[in-house]
Formats: C-alpha cells, structure tokens, sequence
C-alpha cells in the first residue's frame, strides 16, 4: 500500500463517523482522528442532545405548575437544577463518549486521538506522529462565532458547551443572540428561575423563521418572565461588580445591563483554524468554510468534507445527510451521488415549539406571483382544546399553478413532529390538494395540517 489509509476521516461528529461508516468496504483501512476527550462532536456531547434534555426537565416543571387547569394539584412543586444537570450528564454519558469510540473500534475504524494538521493533500500530523493515506474527509465541524464586541476579549463569557454543564444555576443571565440557541436557554434559565436578558440585533427573535412565528416564540419568552431588546445593537461589554455589564443601543437609547453570567448565542464558524488546509490545497471562503462542489469534493481532489464545516445548512441531519455521501464518494469514483438539500425540515424547541420546512410566505411571493396559504389557529383543534393548549398555529405556502408545496411552518406542541408530514409531501412533490383531501385522525394536532391546507385551497 502506497499510504498507510485508504481513507483517514477528521472528526467523530454526526458527519464523521456517518463518513467513515458509508465509506466502508472488504478491504478498506479507515482510521477516524478526533481532537475531542468525548468523541461523538458537538451534538450528542454539548449540543443537541443535552439542551434537549434540559428543556424537557424545564418542560415537565412547566406543565407540573399548569396541572391545576386539569383538575390535579400537586404539592411542594420544585425543579432541582443539580439534579436536572446530573441527569444530563448520565444521558450525555450513555449516547455519546465512549459509546461512540466503542462503537468505531468494533466496526474496525482506527482511532486516533490528537488534533490534525495537513501537510500536505496526503499528509497530516497528529501530535507526534505522521500519517498518510490516499484519501481524506474533514468532518471538523463549527464553534461558537464571537463578533468583535469592544471588550469581549477582556471578560469572562460561555456558549453553548458552558452553558449545558454549569454547577450552579445563575441568578441572572444576559444571552447575546436570539436564534434558536439563544431562545433554548431562554427558555430552559427562565424556567428555573434564573433572571434572564436577551440582546437580539434583528427586531425579532428567530428572524429567519415567519414574522407570526417569530412573535409566538417573543410571548413565549417574555411570559416566561424573560426581558427581550430587539433590534439592539451591542455597543460594548465590561466587568462590572454584577459580574458582566453590556451597553446596548436601542433605536436612540442607550441602555446598560448586567448580570452574573454572559452566554454568547451569536451564531457559528467553521472549525478550520490550525487545520493546515492551504498546506493541502484545500480552499477556504473569507469566513474560513472549506468550499465544495454538489458532490462535497473540496478543491483538493482526494479530499472530501461534510457537515457543519463547510456551511449551508448547520443541523445534525444535514451532517449525517452530507458525511454519508462523501463517505459513499470517495470510493465512487465516476458514480459519484450529489446532495439533496431540497427539503430540510428544522425545529427549534421552545414552548410552544417552532417548526419549519422551505420557503416563508414572503420568500415564496418573490419567486412566483401565484401563492396559496392556508392559516389555521391550533386552539381550533379538538386535541388542543383537550389539552388546554391554545396557542400556535399552522400554515402551509404552496404554487397556486402547480399546487406543489413551498413551505410550511407549525408553532403547537409536537410541532417537531407535525412538521414532517409537509416535509414528505414536499419530498414526494405531493400537492396541497392531497394533504388537504387526507383522512387525519381525531383528535390530533396533525388536524391542523389538513386544516391549513383546506383554507389554503379553498
């Protein structure tokens, strides 16, 4: 063998060790290299997973206190934040770590523990030690992108990966970013009793997402007792005897704020500092994001990356969407698969929660003059009515020529879930005639997207 690897994949992520898994074949040496003590990457350790976990406890603590409305009263009602962070640990500790080590060396993956340096398009360093192999997919994924506040180099501040393994639970909490991240622990601090300030640039949170959604997740947070400034603008940060202080603008105002921690939820950047990629070929943008082709092939031919790492849509299941092609690519040769990124459901969980598919009514508009949009209001549902859960709605944008659907986009409780049926029919290239014509079952939340469709076509 002319290298020690047929294929040598960096980082044990959802994209990685998905990579490295569809890459395999009789014959094939494939080592995985992980920088990280927890392999598994960002999901499973420090992101998904836990925050997930945090907001069911914060959940369950929010549902505990509305059981009076149901005709059961409980007493001494309390969330333990101690405990809530150990069961954390443990869930963490079974899905990720060593699971996901265990689980490379059984299905005969090499591991190799440092961080990885390209010396050249055949060659990288890891510690001590050189190794070589014919060819490589980067798997490194994002970190927390830290804007160039004044001062921020001078205090002390958390992201995500602080924020789901703190101690101790914080009196106050200033969160920068209103984003999904940045409404997650919002959500989760306030339900514990933490006082918490979120600072929001764009004049509303989840910006990207529908105007009415965005505004249901504001009444959300604010009835949680959380104080929102949208459309601010972060002047500066210093310490202060509270512990953090940020001066903020809002429209003409200049207002200061403090509090005892600082979380930064202001978005991502692509792990590829230190990474030698010029010394490989690799070709980064301004930002730092390995650029690829359809096909995740980077500038450098015999190498491949996939995930968070090289933009566009940073989820999980886009990752393990991406790593499973390039994996399957770089032993495809002329066969090589492209990937479809067409319809990509996402979900942010905060109560109720927010889901989305495709275009918003607005996007839509832009590209074709005929739109269809249905809106039905969920306290319409039989199910929401049994529930006593009156917010939220569900609206579906589709082709008024075509009628195939454009977008849709649920705020309701199992909104993750409801959320996947537009995705299908989207997928498929159904038409909103036939999720409007399909018999759902009563009483569900799911009514709600047959519902949506009827007053769309009607």
């Amino acid at each position: 063998m002319k290298y020690q690897y047929d294929l040598l994949v960096i980082g044990s992520g959802s994209a990685g060790f998905s990579a490295a898994s569809s890459a395999k074949g009789t014959g094939r040496k494939i080592g995985i290299v992980e920088k990280e003590n927890r392999w598994g990457g960002e999901c499973p350790n420090w992101a998904c997973v836990p925050t997930k976990v945090l907001l069911k406890s914060a959940k369950a603590y929010r549902d505990l206190k509305h059981l009076n409305a149901l005709g059961v009263h409980v007493s001494n009602e309390s969330i333990d934040f101690g405990e809530v962070m150990m069961r954390r640990a443990k869930i963490v500790g079974a899905l990720a770590g060593k699971r996901i080590e265990d689980l490379a060396e059984k299905m005969g993956f090499d591991r190799i523990k440092g961080h990885a340096i390209f010396l050249d398009e055949h060659t990288i360093q890891v510690g001590d030690d050189k190794y070589t192999s014919d060819k490589f997919i980067v798997a490194t994924g994002a970190g927390t992108f830290i804007p160039p506040i004044p001062g921020i180099d001078k205090v002390s501040w958390i992201d995500f990966r602080g924020a789901v393994e703190l101690d101790n639970k914080p009196k106050s909490m200033i969160i920068i970013g209103g984003g999904p991240v940045g409404c997650e622990f919002a959500t989760f601090f306030a339900t514990v009793g933490t006082k918490v300030t979120l600072i929001q640039g764009a004049p509303l949170v989840l910006h990207r997402e529908e105007p009415e959604l965005s505004e249901i997740a504001h009444k959300s947070l604010e009835d949680l007792g959380v104080q929102i400034f949208a459309g601010a603008e972060v002047l500066g940060v210093e310490k202060s005897d509270a512990g953090i202080e940020v001066k903020v603008r809002i429209e003409k105002d200049i207002e200061k704020m403090s509090a005892d921690v600082l979380l930064m939820a202001t978005g991502k950047t692509s792990n590829t500092a230190g990474l030698g990629a010029g010394a490989a070929g690799i070709k980064l943008d301004q930002r730092g994001t390995i650029i690829v082709g359809s096909d995740l092939r980077t500038s450098a031919k015999n190498i491949w990356a996939a995930g968070d790492v090289d933009g566009g849509m940073r989820f999980t299941h886009t990752a393990h969407h991406e790593g499973t092609i390039a994996g399957y690519n770089a032993f495809a040769g002329t066969d090589a698969l492209k990937t479809d990124q067409r319809v990509v459901p996402r979900v942010t969980f905060v109560d109720p929660e927010i889901a989305s598919v495709g275009l918003t009514e607005v996007e839509a508009r832009e590209k074709t003059e005929n739109v269809l949009v249905g809106t039905f209001a969920i306290r319409g549902l039989g199910r929401a009515f049994i529930d006593d859960d009156r917010d939220g709605f569900v609206k579906i944008v589709a082709d008024g020529k075509t009628r195939k659907i454009l977008g849709g986009h649920v705020a309701s409780a199992r909104a993750g879930e409801m959320i996947h049926e537009v995705a299908l029919a989207m997928y498929t290239n159904s038409k909103i005639d036939d999720l409007a014509n399909m018999i759902h079952a009563y009483p569900t939340y799911s009514e709600g997207i047959t519902a949506a469709a009827t007053v769309a076509i009607s």
